[in-house]
């Protein structure tokens, strides 16, 4: 649930046993969590670096609010994102005032027709990782089946040749990119979601294609900007992983399947989003969300929300290995 924070399942795990005692020694932390007790030591040190336990003396151990410590990790991140937001000006500055000149490196693609053949070459000439800044509006709609997909989603092909692909969706989708979106991360692809602050596809790390978002713009041409320039890439580069690091997993657990809001709804409790901000997100009421998230505690036979963190955590983990 807390994976987003930089708390592994592990840690959070042991920090729900931890939590449901006033204190406990190693040794009965080990018999709780059923792990060995040097991994419970190394655990525990890990909590105390996040603030989340310290030691009491004679080898026993506190929890510490949880509250407290998700207050200062969240301000920690928002000033993160803040600061990307911030390079992303500066860089679309800087790409404007580059896509003047006549540097191979930067080039500027004009029209529907060649932004969609642009996108597919660079699609098939990756062989490693595609990075991506998913954010409407859409220059073309893929298909809703994996057969559709195999055949004209160029990278959907990538990833049948073994490219890893790794997208941030920007919040508010309709039903189509949903369904969409629970494809693609059925097929391998490392989904996540959070606010981006362009368009963006990056390939192997050496090539970006940067859509204009203006000239979406009725009446107006298509553009993107081809970018090859190695300080420009790095900058790009920066900017995804800052994003990518502050942005929400999207799970796509077995038991969800049937519906991909739920699969939202799921990811953004895990990310500590409060009833209200997961209704705007999903575009529904909160009275929706809260009886999904009763539906979700009868089938994991849970009876409080802690209860189904732990049950999601312990999901998750056996849908891992």
């Amino acid at each position: 649930m807390l994976e987003p924070l930089g708390i592994s399942p592990e840690c959070e795990a042991l920090y729900v046993v931890l939590a449901s005692v006033e204190d406990a020694a190693v040794e009965e932390l080990a018999g709780r969590a059923d792990l060995p007790a040097k991994r419970i030591g190394t655990d525990l040190d890990s909590l105390a670096d996040l603030g989340l336990a310290m030691a009491v003396g004679h080898d026993r151990w506190r929890a510490l609010p949880l509250t407290d410590v998700v207050k200062g990790l969240k301000a920690k991140r928002l000033a993160e994102v803040e600061a990307a937001a911030i390079a992303a000006e500066t860089l679309q500055n800087q790409l404007l005032a580059a896509a003047q000149s006549t540097d191979d490196d930067i080039r500027v693609v004009v029209g529907h027709d060649a932004l969609i053949a642009e996108n597919r070459k660079l699609c098939g000439a990756a062989t490693k990782e595609i990075c991506i800044f998913d954010k409407p509006p859409y220059v073309e709609q893929l298909g809703l089946t994996e057969e559709e997909l195999s055949e004209d989603a160029p990278e959907w092909q990538a990833m049948e040749r073994g490219v890893t692909l790794r997208c941030i969706y920007h919040p508010g989708f309709d039903a189509d990119r949903l369904q969409e979106l629970v494809l693609f991360s059925m097929k391998g692809e490392q989904a996540r979601t959070g606010v981006v602050p362009m368009k963006l596809l990056l390939f192997d790390a050496q090539t970006a294609l940067i859509p204009s978002m203006p000239s979406y713009v009725p009446g107006h041409e298509m553009r993107a900007s081809i970018v090859r320039h190695p300080l420009i890439i790095e900058s790009l580069r920066w900017l995804f992983e800052a994003a990518w690091d502050n942005s929400i997993p999207i799970t796509a657990e077995k038991y969800l399947d049937s519906d991909p809001r739920r699969q939202m709804l799921v990811s953004l409790m895990m990310s500590g989003s409060t009833d209200d901000a997961i209704a705007n997100q999903l575009g529904i009421n909160v009275r929706s969300v809260r009886r999904w998230i009763a539906e979700l505690m009868d089938e994991l036979g849970v009876t409080t929300r802690l209860q189904l963190g732990a049950a999601l955590v312990r999901a998750q983990r056996q849908h891992a290995g």
